[in-house]
């Protein structure tokens, strides 16, 4: 039996973990910039010229526009039903109605996390509050598998800034907090101590995106099952423990569940339906060794390799972490971590071996997995790179395993960098100021190996761990914060005028929109749109809409111009044209437009009460 070790922690090191997430954000907290996603996902804001004067281009901390129309727009209709008293099982104000608990994405049991969405700021919030709670979880875990105080503390600092926070302050980030505090459990459990693992596992399930959350829960499995085989004659007695915790956890998190599983029968889940095999594309490889060597979020035209990365991994941690491959402390979890980081590499590789192999854990082929496993291979690169730290502080250097580590990065920083140089000659007539894309590559390949350089000549030379974990920081952190350099110089100011106007006119109806407001955003404002983003979606609403307007109706997204014409026109503009009565059948009152875009005049559109609406209405 493990013996417990004394819960010290020195108070220097829960103020870094509490204070350096909070000065991380010190200039939005005093009001001097914004990341709210709100300027760039919706233009019923006064100010939304401001988002194209950050100091670079591109989105500040955040890759898919869910972070709005999701966590921001939905979270904050669920903020307001608790804060009146409603359990907020129904969303009335997207599509003609839809369940709001049962999509899960709106994490309508997230308490208390998901208040915070109620206030202003608090998208901003509740990551700051996730960040803490993951740093704290991950000392907690660290200092549990008896490491050095200051590994754990540079470990923790790493998971805490991660490159999921970095990149997807969307659904995908909030359950990371809890992988931590889930592991934490595993080891508490086998002291007897089951509650942790309840407590973690729950806010798994609670955090709003069931698909990292099983990932994730996957490691903590992992964990569990060495564990059994590691215990001599408690065996029967820890799986007790494991058991009691993941029934706790499920209990707590049952009205969650419940909604969700009640509603999938009846839901479109778009692509999930499917296997996933989808792979990376090549030029997201080198993104996750030197992340900005393709510019800022979305700089440029070319796209998919934004949308497909969920994370990064820099070089030092990588380099750390396959150090840990010579140690002797923990050497079976070592190996369970860099097993799983193969497993999961492979797959996002599109390797036929390890694909299929994966594919054999049931549900796993069902996600988006080349995306969503990234938190998983960096908490395992993390978790080993702390491992390495503690060998250093021990006074264990191991030359072999730094010689193989440098030896193998590089390798796989060469053909990562060869896999996108296509990418990078089509990026090098492409410049927005105040940077060109050769100097972001420059910049990126310079700073990673410099870092790289830096930790092998401390490592190789048995220098001081501690300046071997500050470089490690200082890498995650600089790349942390460089997105940061994209925050708007101000924070929104929604347009009262157009919103005072269009609540007047929708009454108990509802509004269409081509442009001006996303999808979701009428639940923000509570003001009722037949316009929605949710998935999974009624399948009764799916198909009224493809009885309506075509079988190529997106089961996910329907804001007014995707599915595009062969012309490239939003496809509801020629049902406006020609057949305004589908839109008077769904209880439409109004049409929000972009300013000065040509669409019917009201004599036109005589079997439909219409009002255009434009962004600078003044009443």
């Amino acid at each position: 039996m493990p013996q417990k070790p004394r819960c010290f922690w020195p108070r220097s090191h829960l103020l870094a973990l509490v204070l350096l997430p909070i000065c991380v954000y010190l200039p939005e907290w005093l009001g001097f910039f914004s990341t709210d996603p709100m300027m760039t996902t919706s233009v019923m804001v006064t100010n939304n010229a401001a988002a194209s004067k950050a100091l670079i281009p591109g989105n500040p901390g955040w890759i898919d526009g869910c972070a709005g129309v999701f966590v921001e727009a939905l979270g904050r209709l669920v903020a307001r039903d608790w804060a009146h008293g409603i359990i907020p099982w129904w969303n009335p104000y997207s599509g003609v109605g839809m369940p709001l608990a049962g999509e899960y994405q709106p994490a309508a049991f997230f308490l208390p996390f998901v208040l915070f969405l109620g206030l202003p700021n608090g998208l901003l919030m509740m990551k700051c509050t996730l960040q803490i709670i993951a740093g704290l979880s991950t000392y907690a875990l660290l200092k549990q598998l008896r490491l050095d105080a200051r590994a754990a503390l540079i470990g923790a600092l790493l998971y805490a800034f991660n490159g999921t926070y970095a990149w997807a302050s969307d659904g995908p980030s909030e359950p990371i907090a809890f992988l931590p505090l889930a592991l934490y459990g595993v080891e508490r459990a086998r002291t007897g101590n089951w509650g942790w693992l309840a407590l973690g596992l729950a806010y798994l399930l609670l955090a709003g995106f069931p698909e990292t959350a099983f990932l994730l829960g996957l490691i903590a499995l992992g964990l569990a099952v060495l564990r059994f085989f590691q215990t001599g004659s408690g065996k029967l007695r820890f799986a007790l423990h494991i058991t009691l915790g993941g029934i706790t956890a499920g209990l707590i998190a049952a009205p969650q569940l419940l909604a969700f599983l009640t509603f999938l029968p009846h839901a479109e889940v778009g692509f999930h339906a499917g296997i996933n095999d989808d792979a990376l594309p090549h030029q997201a490889w080198a993104m996750l060794l030197f992340p900005y060597i393709n510019g800022p979020i979305f700089y440029g035209s070319e796209l998919d390799a934004w949308y497909a990365l969920g994370g990064y991994c820099g070089l030092v941690v990588p380099f750390l972490a396959l150090c840990a491959t010579g140690g002797k402390k923990e050497r079976a979890l070592r190996f369970l971590l860099l097993g799983i980081i193969i497993a999961v590499v492979g797959k996002q590789a599109g390797l036929p071996i390890l694909t299929q192999l994966v594919d054999l854990i049931p549900g796993v082929g069902h996600t988006v997995f080349y995306r969503l496993c990234e938190p998983m291979v960096e908490s395992c690169l993390i978790l080993l790179a702390a491992l390495t730290l503690d060998d250093m502080f021990r006074g264990i250097w191991r030359r072999n395993a730094l010689v193989f580590s440098a030896f193998t990065l590089s390798a796989l920083a060469i053909g990562a960098y060869l896999l996108d140089h296509p990418e990078l000659e089509r990026l090098r007539s492409f410049s927005a100021p105040p940077f060109s894309s050769h100097i972001y590559a420059t910049g990126s390949l310079i700073f990673g190996l410099l870092c790289l350089i830096a930790a092998l000549a401390l490592s190789w030379r048995r220098k001081s761990p501690i300046a071997l974990g500050l470089v490690a920081l200082c890498e995650g952190l600089a790349l942390f914060g460089f997105p940061l350099l994209s925050t708007y110089p101000e924070a929104p100011r929604p347009d009262q005028s157009l919103i005072t106007a269009l609540r007047a006119e929708t009454g108990l109806q509802r509004f269409v929109t081509i442009g001006p407001v996303e999808p979701n955003y009428g639940a923000y404002l509570g003001i009722a749109s037949i316009n929605h983003n949710a998935i999974p979606t009624p399948k009764t609403w799916i198909q009224r809409l493809r009885q309506d307007f075509g079988s190529k109706v997106d089961s996910v997204t329907f804001n007014g111009s995707y599915p595009f014409t062969e012309n490239g026109d939003a496809f509801l503009e020629t049902f406006l044209t020609q057949r305004p009565e589908l839109f008077s059948r769904l209880g439409v009152s109004a049409l929000l437009v972009m300013p000065g875009h040509g669409l019917p005049s009201l004599t036109e559109l005589p079997r439909v009460l219409w009002r255009r609406f434009l962004s600078d209405l003044s009443g």
